[in-house]
């Protein structure tokens, strides 16, 4: 048996982990193991890692001790990682999931303007004007995804309202986790908006709204912000870019410019013509409103189209 080389099986003993959670998890609903892979799925390489390392000193000192029968250390790594892991589920490691749904609203009281404030780390995120006060809200999230928190303060003729999610760690997971945000704003309550956004689909309707400023942070995932309607006051707008891709709908009615500049992404234009560093529509300059929107940085698409 001269030359003979055995192959390492960490390769299957992953396969046939993976196959026996998905298997375990399709037999019990309620069993939930992504919590703790997500969490510590990291030890898998440095575990790994240090068993090569073993590997690699053994050879130094015996070169024979490469091939034959035993585990190489980046198998008996792994095992212990396994023993380690299914350990912690016997345990009580592993946390079930918990689906929730409240709604919440928010009267305007005393104030006659408000500073809107939305921090969504990840998920879905809809804000339109559809709410018959300052805010209606509808909230679906699931564990380990936080409850989200609302607060409105008025302090003399100036409303404050803050929606906000705590982020929750690690950043990166493998199972899904639904988090959906609906927000009904007031249409005649004059306000200002700053929206910080994570990966997710998020749509802005913003055309019915009393607006006159909006702040956008975007994240990895995908927006549309609507401008469509009739507006009666000028209004800035700044986009902040991300690693995702923006769909930016502008009136034809009132007039509009738009400044990009920095990052890495691509800008593509529809219904508006490129004039200098600046874009802008048929009627910019001619209607008594202008829309005033900025956008920076990023690496990923921003599409402007005008609609009617």
């Amino acid at each position: 048996m001269a030359g003979y080389r055995r192959h390492s099986i960490v390769g299957a003993l992953i396969l046939i982990v993976i196959g026996v959670l998905f298997l375990y998890s399709n037999l019990h609903p309620s069993f939930d193991p992504w919590p703790v892979v997500s969490q510590y799925w990291p030890l898998l390489l440095i575990f790994i890692g240090l068993g090569k390392l073993w590997d690699y000193y053994r050879y130094r000192q015996d070169p024979g001790a490469s091939g034959g029968r035993w585990f190489t250390g980046g198998e008996i790594a792994f095992i212990i990682l396994l023993i380690l892991f299914f350990g912690s589920l016997s345990l009580g490691g592993v946390s079930r999931r918990h689906h929730a749904t409240w709604a919440e609203s928010v009267d305007r009281g005393a104030a006659e303007s408000v500073d809107v404030s939305v921090n969504m780390p990840a998920g879905d995120l809809h804000i339109d004007s559809a709410g018959s006060k300052l805010l209606e809200a509808d909230f679906e999230y699931q564990s380990p995804m936080p409850r989200p928190e609302v607060s409105y303060t008025v302090n003399g003729k100036e409303g404050t309202l803050r929606l906000s999610q705590e982020e929750h760690k690690p950043h990166i997971q493998f199972g899904p986790t639904h988090n959906t945000w609906n927000l009904h704003l007031a249409h005649d309550v004059p306000m200002e908006m700053h929206v910080n956004m994570g990966a997710g689909r998020n749509t802005l309707q913003l055309g019915g709204l009393d607006l006159t400023h909006i702040d956008v942070n975007m994240g990895a995932g995908l927006l549309i912000a609507d401008f469509s309607g009739n507006w009666k006051q000028d209004v800035d707008a700044t986009f902040h870019g991300g690693a995702g891709n923006a769909t930016i709908r502008l009136p034809s009615n009132v007039g509009v410019v738009v400044r990009a500049k920095g990052g890495l992404g691509s800008v593509q234009t529809e219904g508006l013509t490129k004039d200098g560093d600046e874009y802008v529509n048929s009627q910019y300059g001619k209607s008594p409103v202008t829309l005033h929107v900025n956008v920076e940085g990023g690496v990923g698409l921003i599409r402007l189209e005008t609609v009617s």
